[in-house]
């Protein structure tokens, strides 16, 4: 009876063993399967009979374990812009049943935006991340911060995009650095105001108010409506003197779309005002820089000194028509005016002109910033002898937009790309790990939920910490090795076999045995 149970024992195991190869096999195709390793253990033996040195017969096998294996699946590329794949063994996505609230992991990437826009699986259970903080990364673009990570607000919560527009951002920052040619003739001076000759003859009720500049470039911004203003700086050259080179500057818009104090008057589209200092080897040493301060903005009294920011730049004040109701202004913003020339002091020198009027005839006046702390970027406007020309114009504003196409980067930042040609990081997908990832319960649907024996789950963000990176348009496939698979099948075919011929064997005996009875 021992002999046969021992059998019984083996065709049982081998059975399971059985069910597991071919249950690896049937999920060679299933995407992110990992496959399961069963392992076998002696069942406990018993003394054997007539002996008294401890002789043990054994009492057959058993499943010893089931555990998942969690090595990586081939990546493979895939076309949609949502497909996902884990480039290693560290990281689980995480997704959430929207019926019942329950957490599940798995590293089946397939994921695709649903009609309420949620980022979904394909049996829709809402994947879960980080919502970027929109007001962070904002603020660092205008201060010129880079961020080593994406900036997060809030707990992890489900990845959805509720509203497809990229809302206007109105323009907070205008870089114009130029090369002004160095021989260029200086014009007719002012004999009262000379560094400003160009803008005492500007005229905005003329169909070209500026008809003396050497040189102007223009760069599209755009108010808090999203409408779209054409800035043109224009330059002058005032004079040699003592090996130094100065020109006038002036920053204007449309004088029909300038809804500001200057609005209705002669100097109605001039934002900013100001000179700018070279070196005779062509460099940019110093600037000024004047903004209307309320009063008549004809006079150059009452251009008083622009705001120097905490980037040690200056700002104007732009407030503009609406595009979309002429009778109606919009609110005041201020924009940054980069030359490529800042101070450390963020702040004017205490010897620098408070008002236009004050440079009148002083070559010195036009210092505005402290020499000792003035910061000249990679890209400056410089004084060259070649012909005059733009060397970087940008602004940081654009126009509203809609979403057309998403991604994610390898550290799963999922962003969106817009029809007015920008770019936004949307969210952050969350990765999950364990202790003893082993273990976890496979729940089907390529679902796995965590267990006392895996530890509960560590999340954190791809590429960071123990997390390995994500690849996008990319699936994991199925880890199970065929070749190994099929060895295993035939072992444990010829296993099975074996112990049924341990049953019949016994079963033979048994009947002897009943025989001698006879």
């Amino acid at each position: 009876m021992s002999a046969i149970w021992t059998g019984v024992s083996g065709l049982l195991a081998y059975s399971s063993g059985i069910t597991n190869t071919g249950n690896n096999l049937a999920n060679t195709g299933t995407t992110g399967y990992k496959s399961s390793r069963m392992l076998f253990s002696d069942m406990m033996s018993t003394l054997a009979g007539g002996t008294s040195d401890g002789s043990q017969v054994g009492m057959g096998v058993q499943v010893g374990s089931v555990s998942m294996t969690t090595t990586v699946g081939g990546i493979q590329d895939a076309s949609n812009s949502m497909d996902m794949a884990i480039g290693g063994e560290h990281g689980y996505f995480v997704v959430k049943n929207p019926t019942n609230d329950k957490v599940y992991y798995t590293r089946d990437g397939s994921f695709n935006f649903n009609t309420d826009g949620y980022l979904v699986t394909s049996t829709g259970n809402q994947v879960q991340g980080w919502a970027v903080d929109q007001d962070a990364v904002t603020a660092a673009k205008r201060s010129g911060t880079s961020l080593s990570t994406t900036p997060t607000t809030g707990t992890v919560t489900d990845i959805q995009i509720k509203d497809f527009t990229l809302p206007a951002q109105a323009t907070s920052s205008v870089t114009m650095a130029v090369n002004l040619d160095s021989t260029t003739e200086a014009q007719t001076l002012d004999t009262t105001n000379p560094y400003f000759t160009m803008f005492t003859n500007y005229d905005a009720t003329s169909s070209t108010p500026v008809a003396n500049s050497d040189y102007s470039t223009q760069v599209k911004v755009y108010d808090s409506e999203g409408g779209e203003h054409t800035l043109t700086t224009y330059y002058s050259k005032v004079q040699d003197e003592n090996g130094k080179e100065y020109w006038e500057y002036m920053v204007t818009v449309p004088p029909d779309e300038d809804g500001g104090s200057s609005a209705g008057t002669t100097k109605a589209g001039v934002l900013m005002i100001g000179t700018l200092t070279f070196s005779a080897q062509g460099e940019l040493e110093n600037q000024t820089a004047f903004t209307p301060s309320g009063g008549d903005p004809t006079s150059l009294s009452d251009w008083t000194q622009a705001t120097v920011d905490s980037n040690g730049v200056p700002q104007m004040s732009a407030t503009f028509v609406s595009k979309t109701n002429s009778s109606t202004t919009l609110a005041s913003q201020s924009i940054e005016f980069k030359t490529g020339l800042s101070t450390s002091e963020d702040a004017w020198s205490s010897n620098a002109p408070t008002t236009a009027a004050d440079i009148g005839t002083l070559a010195s006046a036009n210092a505005g910033y402290t020499p000792s702390a003035t910061v000249n970027s990679a890209t400056c406007t410089t004084n060259y002898a070649t012909s005059s020309y733009t060397l970087d114009s940008k602004s940081d504003g654009y126009a509203s937009g809609e979403l057309i196409s998403t991604s994610v980067d390898d550290n799963g930042v999922i962003s969106g790309t817009f029809s007015n040609g920008q770019t936004a990081a949307l969210y952050v997908v969350a990765l999950a790990d364990f202790r003893n990832p082993t273990d976890l319960y496979r729940e089907g649907n390529n679902l796995l939920s965590a267990t006392s024996a895996s530890g509960t789950a560590s999340i954190g963000r791809a590429n960071s910490g123990v997390f390995d990176g994500i690849t996008g348009y990319s699936l994991e496939s199925s880890n199970v090795d065929m070749a190994t698979e099929m060895v295993n099948l035939i072992t444990l075919q010829r296993a099975f076999d074996s112990n049924s011929k341990v049953v019949t064997t016994a079963d033979e005996m048994m009947q002897k045995a009943m025989e001698i009875k006879k």
